[in-house]
């Protein structure tokens, strides 16, 4: 698999902001190694251009746009959304040359988050669903966002854990868990795997799709659904949302909803944060494993057959190409 494995991501959409954060001011974000300068044009429409000027390398995103360009604050050239240089101030008079232009990155807009596909090279951009709880109207989504400093393997087993409930998540959601597991009953086919866990119902999509939801429907639903986005092999982000079908119309409960959230993934964060090997290790023998273990056993093996199969990867080892 190679010395670097803890350096390789699956090449797929990430999510990198809400929609609600790109307004008219440029926002810089990262994944996977690649710094990219999001910007809006005149009708809304969401751009993502590799963030430094290939002129001198200043950051795209302490300029503005106008005109639907994005100008660098500091020689004043413009880019377009699909990263084209249209206009170097200092010479306007002669053709703009190709070493001027830069990259653009595939993206888009579901479910109020900012998606982006970090191959800038792909020639076939791939097909894409969020989750489809995530865009049923009859719920209503509180977001928030959490920031850490963990590998996106370790990140993504937190999730799959039913044996740490009753320990790390004693006085929140795991109040009422048993720490004995006698039965487990999770699915794994393809890239989902399924665990039914008392009234709850878990699903994980791999590679970064995980939402949590009532085993059967009632008229008041809850859900909670969190995607990962890796930053690099020491950082991840986690882009979430609650979903509830009541007290739709009291405003303030989307604030509690997202405190809570959070409350939860911070009881989490302090032991994944300490785990060590950063990454999981290469092989399942490299650490213990016990019946309740399943889910993240079943993520282990489909894990390693995206690093040793064909499918697209992203290695933080090769740098982008700009010109």
């Amino acid at each position: 698999m190679g010395d670097n494995i803890n350096r390789v991501f699956p090449a797929t959409w990430y999510a990198i902001t809400f929609s609600k954060d790109v307004k008219m001011k440029p926002v810089r974000r990262k994944v996977i190694g690649r710094d990219l300068v999001l910007f809006r044009n005149s009708q809304g429409k969401i751009n993502a251009i590799h963030a430094f000027c290939p002129h001198r390398g200043a950051d795209l995103s302490l300029g503005c746009v106008k005109n639907d360009t994005l100008m660098c604050h500091y020689h004043g050239w413009k880019f377009n959304g699909d990263g084209k240089c249209l206009d170097i101030p200092s010479q306007r008079h002669n053709p703009v040359p190709k070493f001027a232009h830069t990259i653009s990155f595939p993206i888009r807009e579901e479910a109020g988050i900012i998606w982006v596909y970090p191959d800038p090279y792909v020639k076939e951009i791939p097909e894409f669903q969020v989750i489809p709880d995530l865009k049923d109207s009859k719920f209503r989504l509180s977001p928030y966002q959490v920031h850490w400093n963990a590998h996106f393997t370790r990140v993504v087993e937190s999730v799959l854990d039913v044996a740490h409930l009753g320990f790390v998540h004693k006085k929140t959601i795991g109040r009422n868990s048993k720490e004995e597991i006698t039965e487990l009953d999770f699915t794994h086919e393809g890239d989902l795997i399924i665990i039914r866990n008392g009234g709850g119902l878990l699903e994980y999509c791999f590679p970064q799709q995980w939402i949590l939801k009532p085993a059967d429907r009632t008229k008041n639903s809850f859900i909670n659904y969190v995607t990962f986005t890796p930053i690099d092999e020491e950082e991840t982000m986690i882009f979430g949302y609650a979903g509830r079908t009541f007290g739709r119309k009291i405003p303030f409960m989307d604030g509690i909803f997202s405190k809570y959230s959070l409350k939860v993934l911070d009881e989490d964060k302090t032991v994944v944060e300490s785990q060590h090997p950063r990454p999981i290790p290469e092989a399942l023998r490299m650490e213990a494993h016990v019946f309740a273990d399943g889910p993240q056993i079943a993520f282990r093996k489909r894990w390693f057959d995206f690093l040793s199969g064909e499918a697209d990867k992203i290695n933080l080892d090769e740098p982008i190409r700009v010109n």
